[in-house]
């Protein structure tokens, strides 16, 4: 009953509005010289354009619930059509593109929902970030990326501002929204991402527990202080390309259904928020409101193809003056060339030294004015 729903609803109305019979009227809706309009090629595009911003992309292949979804970052969208252009009842798998199901010269829509998962907020009195906001598909599909990267942005700065401070850290004491604070030790002292490595922390624990609450706090909150993307990126440089398996076999072993996200495989997935305004790198300018890290990697290399080298140059000079100032003339020869940081060592950490950088420009806008 449900074939071809929307068109047969096309041609009563048709009929009714011209005053022809059924036929007639079925006969002139079927002549129309109307292109139909495709949600797959739509979506990919749209996929890519997100992509070319700076943000990790994952494409769901399945249809769902008559929509093509497409993450990214903190983030989705759907591509579906008008609410009116198919079945009264969804089975789960029909694709907007049927036309045995939709219309397929009605409106495609763009759906954008940022976290992923909605949940209610406590803190701020109502549903965190958008839940499902529509944005028109017929403009051009850079605009339209645009306007998804744009009402991200905006749904972030929007929790940022409106989440209070109702938490400091158990370490340097500075305030920070309790629900970003976390525990990365068995102590359970709940700690801000500047302190999460910090030195007066006992009984460290596996970093699975760490990296769980990362996960699911990403997962729940746009308004996550970008410190913690810093974290997670110095976690994946020293975990290796195990890591994501020893998490989820860790996460498993706690009974726990959730598994982990992709970036734990591989740390160019991870991303991060990016500084607004004026403390963005000029080199990021480019860049959506956020990135990840092989993007933001791959526009400070373009930028500044020696700064990597730099930073290592400066490392070793920081040995030596430490080292000066502990043995004097008594510092034996070839001892600075032993001590000379490893350029493995620089390429593996690199992802987050950048990391760290952003973070704290994101979090601290006015470093900008220091750095930039």
């Amino acid at each position: 009953m449900t074939r071809d729903h929307r068109r047969k609803k096309a041609i009563r109305a048709a009929a009714a509005a011209s005053g022809r019979t059924y036929l007639d009227a079925a006969n002139s809706v079927n002549m129309s010289t109307a292109g139909p309009m495709l949600a797959e090629p739509l979506r990919a595009k749209l996929a890519d354009a997100v992509e070319a911003a700076g943000w990790p992309v994952e494409i769901e292949h399945n249809p769902l619930m008559g929509a093509l979804r497409t993450y990214f970052g903190p983030a989705m969208f759907d591509v579906a059509r008008d609410d009116s252009a198919g079945p009264d009842v969804f089975t789960g798998d029909e694709h907007p593109d049927d036309p045995a199901v939709f219309d397929l010269q009605a409106p495609l829509r763009v759906l954008v929902w940022a976290p992923q998962i909605a949940n209610f907020a406590d803190e701020l009195g109502r549903v965190a970030g958008i839940d499902g906001q529509e944005i028109p598909a017929d403009g051009p599909v850079a605009a339209l990326a645009s306007a998804v990267d744009r009402v991200v942005g905006a749904a972030r700065h929007r929790d940022v501002t409106d989440t209070p401070n109702n938490g400091s850290c158990g370490i340097c004491a500075d305030r920070y929204p309790e629900a970003a604070l976390f525990t990365p030790t068995q102590a359970h002292i709940r700690v801000c991402p500047c302190c999460a490595f910090d030195g007066d922390l006992v009984r460290a624990v596996d970093p699975s527990h760490l990296a769980y609450q990362l996960d699911r706090a990403e997962a729940e909150s746009v308004a996550l202080p970008a410190g913690w993307a810093a974290v997670g990126v110095l976690l994946t440089c020293l975990g290796g390309p195990t890591l994501h398996r020893r998490l989820a076999d860790d996460w498993r072993a706690h009974h726990t259904l959730y598994e982990p996200a992709e970036k734990w495989a591989d740390t160019l997935r991870a991303w991060t928020w990016l500084p607004p305004g004026p403390a963005r790198p000029a080199a990021l300018a480019h860049l959506g409101s956020g990135a990840s890290m092989s993007a933001i990697a791959a526009a400070i290399d373009r930028a500044h193809p020696d700064l990597r080298e730099r930073f290592r140059a400066r490392e070793d000079d920081i040995v030596a003056e430490c080292l000066d100032d502990e043995y004097g003339d008594d510092v034996r020869p070839g001892e600075d060339d032993r001590m000379r940081v490893p350029a493995q060592l620089v390429d593996r950490l690199w992802p987050a030294v950048l990391a760290y950088t952003i973070a704290m420009l994101t979090h601290f806008p006015d470093l900008g004015q220091v750095v930039g």
